[in-house]
């Protein structure tokens, strides 16, 4: 019993560490965006496709349930509003 709670431990704090990162990943291709500092136009270009990536499909998903496209920005400011809801409610499950 205390083996499938652990891995379950596990797991949820990976899933936590993973919304980390792709928020990270989100505030650095947002901030090079706006004001495109030189030191972080290597790490946006990194992380581009894996923005690009996740977007395409919250663009899939949006347009399904809303009928419109909605601009990247926007994408962006609603893949954060859902990892933080995603993270309130494993938290909140624990």
């Amino acid at each position: 019993m205390g083996l499938i709670h652990n891995l379950l431990m596990s797991v949820i704090h990976l899933i936590f560490v993973g919304t980390d990162i792709l928020m990270t990943m989100i505030l650095l291709k947002v901030t090079y965006d706006r004001w495109q500092p030189e030191c972080l136009k290597l790490m946006s270009r990194a992380v581009k496709p894996v923005i690009s990536f996740i977007t395409g499909y919250l663009e899939v998903w949006t347009a399904k349930m809303t009928g419109k496209t909605y601009p990247e920005k926007t994408q962006l400011v609603l893949l954060v509003i859902c990892l933080s809801v995603i993270r309130f409610i494993i938290a909140t499950l624990l």
